[in-house]
């Protein structure tokens, strides 16, 4: 059964203009045509339902057109007047009743003709709303009907929209939408990188489309990235029209499409011809759901900084590639691009400087490209191309014209020149490929390869080339520690470092870091940690050393107390550049309740000297906390002794080399005895390392070296073994190694 109109109205404005036109107390009531109470006004309600309940019976109750005369009904001691409700000129709906008693109408000698003329007028406001209703009512369920058929629609096309690769899915869009909406042609274009996907009815084409599109574009994408939303066009003196200037013999709908930022990416256009339908105001709303869909599949397949494919979308175009020369015997060649210099130019001229050199060397990029090759951006100044159907001999030479055009290109804002460079991988798609990832992880092998070599550098991946190769294996590496970290595969080591007169420590040693492989075998350092330098895992490795070290000596309860020994964990030069490190360690420290003062980090000479204001800075916000500061390797650079002043460490490490060489080597004996006489004229504490025979302990101990490091002291073990050993009360002070 379905609700009357009336019921969904709010009486309350118009009970309040009745009772500011009657001088009297009254109650006003809104009945539907079978009699039953929608609303009622405050007051005497029941007493006032009941005397005027006949009277309202008593109104027409047919759709033929009647009299609007005043019905009037007496009860015992109240009067009713009520007037009939029309939703239109010919259909009855209701009534609206006043109820006053028989004394107060009297006194106040309210006559009938009073009381119709006002309940006439709040009648005429009454049916207005009516009306309004009743036509809103009808629109929202038309509304509600197309949206459900073209939520229809949407779901036809869902699945197309995450699984299609290139232009089809857009290209499906516009078919479904002039299929819906019965138009004579639906376009969606995207005007930074010229894309127009376009659909037309099958009756009486729309002449030379494409260029009418760009027409409309031009003219109407200025003013709709202003805000000014919606396009409207019916005639040719449409003001639309005349305000742009488009001189077109079509009618026009359009509407732009939103990035994930919130800015125009394009537009939805459609378009009938003249002695069709017009559009109206109300498909707004219909056009900006449509659009909506438009920018999901954008945003699913497009990166938003510069247009191009995705990383979703570009793999599955070369999984596609991979297929074909499987199946087809097709050769393809893919380009993996490092933009190298994005992290200089943001930090030099801004983010949004960054931004721009990325989709400027986006446009350089696919301005050379076929129709038929594939561009996509990867993220973080990368770039991947497919050539399809493209011989290694063609990929090298379509990689150095690529190479040669951002070279001959430099981006140039404000009229500031901005040098941009390239770096180039290059690897060939075969029949006998392997799979994808190895495609893949060959063009990366290559371009990283290139960027070593210097930017604009071009690399073939070769599989006989040991260079490559060895360069694949350290990328490997990659991959092994992060999942060594995930599983707890490494783990922590310590070396004695023994004083060789007798010191109030109860012990000294150094952290040193291992990894277990698959087999539990203990992996040297020498293999992970250059790899992991070379891809900036060093300061993840610090962090996770830092972190496990504290954690064993805090269940330990070691280096709690000041003055009762050192433990020495090594920096590298990357987690030195890191701004956030010193309170890293400030908040371990705090955390395992560790003693500052039995901390030292390690720093080697080359790095606190290769990048010195930033380590220094550094060096000092640590020494700040209270630790000690070593500088291992020291004496292997001319300047060393030039800068040591401007240090703030505590121990000098003698490089190992030097150390182990005292006995047959003049120079490097001398260069020991000067390491250490310099070290103690400047306060500080000497370790030798490299310490490998009792000859050498023998020597070192002559030369008056304070600590002494190496296989002849101790071997390195796991450091809970070693804690364990300083329970069971070893003493260091004689210098012996436990």
């Amino acid at each position: 059964m379905s609700v009357s109109p009336l019921a969904s109205m709010d009486y309350s404005r118009y009970f309040v203009l009745l009772r500011e036109g009657l001088p009297v107390p009254a109650v006003f009531l809104v009945r539907d045509i079978v009699g039953n109470t929608l609303a009622e006004s405050t007051g005497e309600g029941t007493a006032a339902a009941d005397a005027c309940g006949s009277a309202c019976l008593n109104c027409p109750k047919t759709t033929a057109p009647v009299d609007r005369t005043l019905q009037v009904g007496q009860g015992a001691d109240r009067i009713c007047y009520s007037a009939p409700i029309y939703s239109s000129a010919d259909e009855f709906t209701g009534t609206l009743s006043v109820v006053i008693t028989s004394e107060l109408a009297s006194v106040a000698g309210l006559s009938v003709c009073q009381i119709e003329r006002l309940l006439g007028s709040i009648v005429n406001l009454i049916e207005k709303e009516l009306r309004l209703t009743v036509e809103l009512d009808a629109m929202a369920r038309e509304l509600a009907g197309r949206y459900e058929e073209l939520n229809l629609v949407y779901e036809n096309s869902k699945d197309e929209a995450d699984s299609d690769v290139d232009s089809e899915t857009h290209n499906r869009l516009v078919a479904d939408y002039v299929d819906y909406l019965g138009v004579d042609m639906v376009a969606i274009v995207f005007p930074r990188e010229d894309r127009i996907f376009c659909a037309t009815g099958k009756e009486d084409p729309i002449e030379e489309p494409y260029e009418m599109v760009r027409l409309v574009t031009e003219k109407y994408l200025p003013v709709a990235m202003e805000g000014d939303g919606f396009l409207l066009i019916n005639d040719f003196n449409d003001k639309s029209a005349l305000k742009l200037g488009l001189d077109i013999p079509y009618k026009v709908a359009a509407t732009p499409v939103l990035n994930n930022r919130g800015e125009v990416e394009g537009m939805l256009i459609c378009v009938n011809h003249l002695y069709r339908t017009d559009f109206y105001n109300s498909d707004k709303n219909l056009l900006a759901v449509m659009a909506k869909k438009v920018a999901k599949v954008l945003h699913a397949n497009y990166d938003a900084l510069t247009g191009l494919y995705n990383q979703s979308i570009f793999d599955r175009v070369l999984a596609r590639a991979l297929e074909t020369a499987s199946g087809q015997g097709q050769f393809h060649c893919l380009l993996n691009i490092d933009l190298g210099n994005v992290r200089v130019i943001n930090d030099a001229h801004g983010r949004s400087a960054g931004d721009a050199a990325i989709r400027h060397v986006a446009r350089l990029v696919k301005s050379k490209l076929r129709n038929t090759d594939t561009v996509a951006y990867l993220g973080e100044g990368h770039y991947g191309v497919l050539l399809e159907r493209c011989e290694v001999n063609k990929g090298q030479q379509v990689a150095e014209n690529l190479r040669n055009l951002v070279a001959d290109n430099p981006l140039v804002i404000d009229d500031m020149r901005i040098d941009l460079d390239i770096s180039l991988g290059l690897a060939l798609i075969e029949p006998h490929s392997d799979s994808l990832d190895s495609v893949v992880e060959a063009a990366e092998i290559a371009r990283q390869s290139a960027k070593q070599l210097g930017h604009g550098q071009i690399q073939l991946f070769r599989q006989n080339d040991s260079g490559l190769m060895d360069h694949k294996q350290r990328l490997q590496w990659v991959s092994r520690i992060r999942q060594a970290m995930r599983d707890n595969c490494f783990r922590v080591y310590c070396q004695t470092i023994a004083p060789v007169r007798p010191t109030s420590e109860q012990y000294h040693f150094e952290i040193l870091l291992r990894l277990l492989d698959d087999d539990g075998d203990v992996v040297s350092p020498a293999e992970f940690l250059p790899p992991a330098e070379q891809f900036n895992l060093m300061p993840m490795l610090d962090r996770w050393v830092i972190d496990s070290t504290f954690s064993i000596l805090s269940e330990a309860a070691y280096c709690q107390t000041p003055g009762e020994g050192m433990v020495s964990i090594n920096l590298s030069g990357q987690s030195l550049s890191d701004w956030e490190l010193p309170d890293y360690i400030a908040r371990k420290l705090d955390e395992y309740d560790i003693s500052p003062e039995s901390t030292c980090f390690e720093i080697t000479e080359t790095v606190a000297f290769r990048d010195s204001e930033q380590a220094v800075q550094c060096m000092h916000a640590i020494k700040a906390l209270g630790c000690c500061l070593s500088l291992d390797d020291f004496g292997t650079g001319l300047s060393s002794f030039t800068y040591l002043k401007d240090l703030p460490v505590d121990f000098l490490k003698i490089d190992g080399s030097f150390v182990r060489n005292i006995l047959s080597d003049k120079v490097s004996h001398a260069m020991v005895a000067s390491v250490n006489q310099i070290g103690h004229v400047m306060g500080l504490k000497t370790v030798a390392e490299f310490v490998e025979n009792e000859p050498l302990i023998e020597r070192l101990t002559e030369m008056e070296v304070d600590y002494l490091q190496g296989y002849a002291i101790a071997r390195p073990v796991p450091l809970d073994e070693y804690l364990d050993e300083l329970d069971a009360n070893v003493p260091l002070s004689s210098g012996k190694a436990s």
